[in-house]
């Protein structure tokens, strides 16, 4: 593995892993390659693999192509997920979908996750195989319920963590959980990892969630309340909902019903969210992961790894 942990130099190396990986068979295909790849992204899934195959101690080589299996599941999921909806900008670039069509889209993201699950299948582990394969799976059902319930007054939190379990929650338990099998640590171990990663995916998509009413565009990146323009039960609002009593509880789902919400629409949600102080409360639940997070790391040796993600952490929470 590098000796170095320039996040920059890491990246690099992905990407130019993803570059051999990907297939060009078709002229299209080199296209959608090069728009996948250089769109953008954080590599955060890689990153945290990494990351975490060197906090426990793995010197092979393979960590560069499960990372890259990771990335090309998460980019396959993207390409996806905007044609279910309907999305024509990411990133403030076309979609592939609007760039080349849905069609095409749809192929395109079955294509990188073959790429991605003949990649692994090389490195002839079942316990990787597994592992990934079941992030596959929990994918694909976490979207069908998402399209079920997404818009569904009558959407629980417990419905809403079964939704980011699958479609965010899963492939960072997998990138944390790999690193520990790569290094064969112990099952409990394993186990420990796994969960971990399950529970910074969970707060990942809690904390996105929660930039569409307390972060303004500027700072976020993205649309103020596009969630709510949307009619999306989001976490903020499931949590809102939860501390409202009839009246408020009949407000939120009215406010919901419409067709389109206006500008006193925004208003009146953002005042619900202040007077029940939602932003706080949400706060409080993820400062107490962070405890947690930090808590697991301690149980590890000082390192520029360890350090690397304590300070994600930090950012994160």
């Amino acid at each position: 593995m590098p000796s170095s942990l320039s996040l920059a130099k890491i990246i690099s190396r992905i990407d130019k892993n993803l570059y051999s990986i990907i297939g060009e068979d078709l002229s299209v295909l080199k296209k959608i390659k090069s728009f996948v790849i250089e769109s953008g992204g954080k590599r955060i899934r890689p990153l945290t693999h990494y990351l975490f195959c060197e906090l426990v101690g793995y010197k092979g080589k393979d960590w560069v192509d499960v990372g890259a299996v990771a990335e090309l599941i998460h980019a396959a999921s993207l390409l996806h997920d905007d044609v279910v909806d309907h999305a024509v900008v990411r990133r403030g670039k076309p979609t592939v979908g609007a760039r080349f069509g849905n069609k095409t889209a749809i192929l395109a993201g079955d294509f990188l996750l073959a790429c991605g699950i003949q990649r692994l299948n090389l490195l002839e582990d079942k316990r990787l195989m597994s592992v990934f394969s079941g992030v596959l799976r929990d994918l694909s059902v976490s979207e069908l319920i998402q399209m079920e319930w997404e818009k569904n007054p009558k959407i629980t939190l417990k419905i809403y963590d079964s939704v980011i379990y699958g479609k965010t929650a899963s492939l960072f338990g997998a990138c944390t959980m790999s690193a520990g099998v790569l290094a064969k640590r112990s099952e409990k171990e394993i186990v420990s990892l796994a969960d971990f990663g399950v529970r910074l995916g969970k707060l990942f998509q809690k904390k996105d969630d929660c930039l569409d009413y307390f972060t303004d565009s500027k700072e976020s990146g993205k649309e103020f309340l596009k969630d709510f323009k949307n009619g999306l039960f989001t976490y903020p609002i499931l949590v809102l909902r939860e501390k409202a009593n009839g009246k408020e509880k009949k407000e939120i789902h009215s406010l919901f019903a419409k067709e389109e919400r206006t500008s006193s629409d925004d208003a009146k949600i953002l005042s619900m969210l202040e007077t029940k102080q939602i932003q706080k409360i949400l706060d409080d639940e993820f400062e107490k992961e962070k405890t947690y997070f930090l808590k697991f790391l301690s149980g590890y040796n000082n390192s520029e790894a360890k350090s690397l993600l304590i300070t994600q952490i930090e950012k994160l929470t």
